[in-house]
């Protein structure tokens, strides 16, 4: 597993497993904005999102999980609203992953992925 640094510059981690792109993790504050169905995920308050994913899951069925700490998931939107830190400000930074991870999402992308970052 490997992240890839070029992209850092606009905000984005890439990480690789086996020459494959593996996911992809949006910097809170230097990573463009990314929507679903209209919502902005980057750079969120995270109670926020977490209750417009909460407010999808009743309708979606195995839509919503919780990784440790609480950090919500959406399987059919293959992202992780995790945080980053911003002073003593958390934002959300997403991270997103395909479908064959979800068998073992935290194992999937190495552990500085889910660090809350400065």
């Amino acid at each position: 597993m490997e992240a890839l640094g070029g992209c850092r510059e606009f905000g984005l981690h890439l990480y690789y497993q086996d020459g494959r792109l593996s996911g992809v993790a949006v910097d809170a504050l230097r990573g463009p904005q990314v929507t679903a169905e209209g919502t902005g995920l980057v750079g969120r308050v995270p109670s926020v999102l977490e209750q417009w994913m909460v407010e999808r899951a009743e309708i979606l069925p195995d839509e919503l999980a919780y990784m440790s700490a609480g950090v919500p998931a959406s399987a059919s939107l293959g992202v992780v609203i995790n945080v980053q830190r911003e002073g003593d400000r958390l934002l959300t930074r997403p991270v997103f992953y395909p479908a064959e991870a979800l068998d073992d999402l935290p194992h999937w992308l190495p552990w500085r992925a889910w660090q809350i970052h400065d």
